[in-house]
């Protein structure tokens, strides 16, 4: 089966979830026996074509940002798909995000995963909104304006798919509610190349006896992320007399706001800001806490950060949000009320006051992170794809001798 899939950026781009999806995925389709084409933004280095190890094939906007959205990359993946599936067409396009906004419908064959609406993710959703003040509600509809001009066309790309693939029950409720109906929908939960970590390298796995509580914060640093929340959530065990150790990583794009958090409830000593993590940095990252705190305000799609978290046998404490609730279960981790500090803060008393019970969840969570694997996304993938080539084939048949583009997939 060949495959062009479509998104915005690459682990070369950024290290960001959304990157390391789209590249896990290529590879483990290719595994599969797909012949995959990654389309994506312009090379930092200027890069035109490359070939992965695993023999899939990467091409590259000559122009536009990189990285990013922009109106010359939208026309420039549309152009380039179009040229290759010209020359030897494509099973399968399958657009990631937003990438596909712009791109012509492919009956039988166009493919969308949607990570979250334009909202979800930003301080626009309506839940996040209620706790914000009018002046603050204008500002941020100004901060987020060109995600607001692209709403309707993201509902325009919606009605022009064959099917909408979500990584969870929550984002499918999600797409449904904006649409006003029920459009076809597959939920393939993500997963992640295990390869990628040095799972060896965990040193324990739960919180000792008497020593401080190390704490662990991965992903953007964004007052939307819920920093504030555990800053302040920090401050109060200080309070409490809790000895911890609170270590933040990810990208922060306002590093003086943050040290200005920092300073203001004065935690020089247990709080630290390691920057953004080199990939064979997560795990030594990972290896040094007892827990994963996830403070989150928005509604994240899926939460990969908390998978990572307990392959490295870390149980997480996380705010009930989008489809969290989906991925930390009471086995492995609690969930807590967004934008709560004093139930952060009692859940964290009690964790360091009773190691036991963090020990307990802790020795469930690798065998329950397990499940998430890229070669299981892949095959989930693998059978939507299949699916609509079925559906369209059908259709065919029942609509006589029509011409149309549509190839017969197979895969070895």
């Amino acid at each position: 089966m060949k495959v062009a899939m479509v998104v915005r950026a690459l682990p070369v781009h950024r290290l960001g979830g959304l990157e390391w999806h789209a590249h896990d995925l290529a590879n483990a389709l290719q595994k599969l026996g797909c012949e995959v084409t990654v389309v994506t933004s312009r090379h930092p280095e200027g890069l035109k074509e490359e070939v992965w190890p695993s023999g899939v094939r990467v091409r590259y906007l000559a122009e536009g940002p990189v990285g990013d959205y922009s109106l010359a990359f939208f026309r420039g993946v549309e152009r380039l798909v179009a040229d290759l599936d010209q020359r030897e067409p494509f099973d399968i396009v399958h657009a990631q995000e937003f990438a596909g906004i712009f791109m012509q419908a492919r009956p039988g064959r166009f493919v969308v995963t949607v990570h979250g609406t334009m909202t979800t993710e930003t301080p626009l959703d309506r839940r996040y909104r209620r706790h914000l003040s009018w002046r603050e509600q204008v500002r941020q509809a100004w901060r987020f304006r060109t995600r607001l001009a692209l709403i309707p066309m993201f509902r325009k790309m919606l009605d022009r798919v064959d099917l909408v693939v979500t990584d969870s029950e929550f984002t499918a409720r999600e797409v449904r509610r904006i649409l006003g109906r029920r459009p076809p929908i597959q939920i393939v939960r993500l997963g992640v190349d295990f390869s990628r970590y040095q799972i060896s390298s965990v040193s324990r796995l739960a919180i000792q006896h008497q020593a401080p509580l190390r704490i662990a914060l991965l992903g953007r640093v964004q007052e939307m992320r819920g920093i504030p929340e555990a800053l302040a959530t920090a401050y109060r065990l200080r309070w409490h007399g809790i000895p911890f150790v609170m270590k933040i990583a990810g990208h922060c794009a306002e590093p003086e706001w943050l040290e200005g958090l920092i300073s203001c409830f004065l935690l020089w000593n247990e709080v630290r800001y390691v920057g953004r993590l080199a990939p064979d940095a997560v795990s030594d990252f990972l290896a040094d806490a007892d827990v994963l705190l996830l403070p989150d305000r928005t509604q994240p799609a899926f939460g990969l950060v908390c998978v990572e978290a307990m392959l490295h046998g870390l149980p997480v404490v996380a705010t009930r949000v989008g489809a969290v609730p989906e991925i930390v279960t009471e086995d492995v981790g609690w969930l807590i009320s967004p934008w709560s500090v004093p139930e952060m803060t009692a859940t964290l008393v009690r964790l360091a006051r009773h190691p036991e019970e963090v020990r307990e969840k802790a020795q469930r969570t690798i065998p329950y992170a397990r499940q998430f694997t890229a070669e299981r996304m892949a095959r989930d993938m693998l059978a939507a794809y299949e699916n609509v080539l079925s559906g369209a084939q059908a259709r065919i048949r029942q609509s006589g001798p029509v011409v149309t583009n549509v190839r017969s997939g197979s895969h070895a």
